[in-house]
């Protein structure tokens, strides 16, 4: 069951988490409710550098709305941040953002409260709270004259010019052009130039069946 996902709880999230895994040594940050599609959550801080030492400041931590998660998945996401929380409020260097330190925290957590903390979440995967309304693709596929076949999410204010460049490509045997509202096409980035996603002759095939043909 998704969880109703406001600053109360996240403060009571954040107080719980607080005690029970950072022995209560983290200051109650800024919490925020986000509309982000790109991320679940998002710790941020001000840097200054004050003789040679960096001084982190003005800490928030913000979890997205936008997706429809439990509670235990938004749990997870919090505690997420509050590990990059914890280790710029204590001064410590890692290797990258979530570099050595931070895997051995997370793993640490994941393993002594039973929590399944991750680096990153593939976020197409996950329902989003409101349904997204469907969007019109305009579509270019095609094959190449060595048997390679691709599909382009075009960008319609760019379809002149690469109808242009398609029509005189010598490596491009076959091409047409579709309409459709097939969700395959939502996460693929929509082109103004030549390119696009090689896939198999099956799903060639299968996509093009699934379009409307236009002309």
């Amino acid at each position: 069951m998704k969880q109703n996902l406001t600053i109360a709880y996240l403060k009571e999230a954040f107080t719980h988490y607080n005690q029970l895994i950072f022995h209560g040594e983290l200051p109650l940050p800024t919490l925020k409710l986000s509309r982000g599609k790109t991320r679940l959550g998002q710790m941020a801080c001000k840097r200054r550098t004050y003789w040679r030492r960096t001084i982190y400041s003005d800490y928030t931590i913000s979890i997205s709305t936008y997706y429809a998660l439990n509670k235990e998945e938004i749990d997870d996401v919090l505690i997420h941040e509050m590990i990059h929380y914890y280790i710029a409020y204590t001064g410590q260097k890692d290797t990258s953002a979530h570099g050595v330190i931070f895997r051995q925290m997370m793993d640490d957590i994941n393993q002594r409260f039973g929590r399944h903390i991750t680096i990153s979440t593939q976020t197409k995967d996950i329902p989003t709270r409101i349904a997204q309304k469907p969007r019109k693709f305009l579509v270019l596929a095609l094959e190449t004259i060595d048997r390679q076949y691709f599909l382009s999410s075009v960008m319609p204010s760019a379809a002149r010019k690469v109808a242009h460049l398609v029509s005189r490509s010598k490596d491009v045997m076959t091409y047409n052009w579709y309409y459709t509202y097939d969700e395959y096409f939502r996460d693929m980035p929509r082109v103004r130039s030549l390119r696009g996603r090689k896939v198999s002759l099956e799903v060639y095939i299968e996509m093009r069946s699934k379009m409307e043909r236009i002309g």
